[in-house]
């Protein structure tokens, strides 16, 4: 219950912010007369009833007036945001219900790198309704990336992967901007749809894997046999990044960087 509280705070809607925000200026401008008065009532020492807490009361309503604007308006959008885990395609990385703070501003001065943890907004062929995913980038623009035999391979050599469940249990490779997988029973998908022209599907297990397009990303869970990410769908297109993985806040025993 408490995860949930913090949830929906860390995530409060738009209108809401905006209506908290117009209640508090609405009390501080309600406090600013009953404390002008009583304080002009002091200087002139007509008011023995004078107390220095309604003025502290003021200072603090508008204190949080400017906070909550700073928070939720300016920080949440361009800066950090608080992310919910939905699912089990990041374990044992990022468990279901994990609570983590998403960097928003770093990948406004560099582009994503291999290893990165990122959520972005699905596709439409992950999701129809795009929502936020999070998944670890494996390839950049000008990487050649293949899966073979349970291992990533990029640019030709193996990756030390030691952050996923299990090997995958697909070979994957990259073909004109497209992502096949080949799965254990040896069908060729693409967009998690079986090909079943012969030529093609003889083509695509014969050629080469080939360099990922500019502004594109490939993006895998690292529970690699039990995630909808780019072996299932394809690139993501690197405008549809919110931010980087940063710190993993609740529950509390779980605290730490997330990498």
């Amino acid at each position: 219950m408490t995860g949930e509280w913090v949830e929906w705070i860390a995530n409060l809607n738009v209108r809401y912010v905006l209506l908290i925000s117009a209640v508090l200026t609405l009390v501080r401008l309600g406090l600013t007369p009953w404390n002008t008065r009583l304080v002009r009532r002091s200087n002139v020492g007509l008011s023995p009833v004078y107390s220095p807490r309604l003025y502290s009361l003021n200072e603090l309503v508008e204190s949080a007036v400017l906070a909550f604007v700073l928070v939720f308006m300016v920080i949440r959008p361009f800066v950090v945001q608080a992310f919910y885990i939905p699912s089990g395609s990041m374990r044992p990385t990022l468990l279901e219900q994990d609570r983590i703070l998403v960097d928003k501003f770093t990948l406004r001065f560099r582009e994503p790198m291999p290893g990165d943890i990122l959520v972005f907004k699905a596709p439409p062929e992950a999701d129809p309704r795009e929502i936020e995913f999070i998944k670890r980038c494996v390839g950049v623009p000008g990487d050649v990336i293949e899966v073979r035999d349970g291992v990533l391979y990029r640019n030709g050599k193996p990756v030390n992967e030691p952050y996923i469940a299990s090997p995958p249990e697909y070979d994957l490779k990259i073909i004109g901007g497209h992502v096949y997988e080949i799965d254990h029973y040896g069908n060729v998908r693409e967009n998690n749809q079986m090909i079943l022209d012969p030529h093609r599907e003889a083509y695509i297990r014969e050629a080469p894997s080939e360099k990922i397009p500019p502004g594109k990303l490939l993006m895998l869970g690292d529970n690699r046999n039990d995630s909808n990410d780019g072996h299932k769908w394809g690139l993501l297109d690197r405008s549809r990044v919110v931010g980087k993985a940063w710190i993993l806040f609740w529950p509390p025993q779980r605290i730490r960087i997330v990498r």
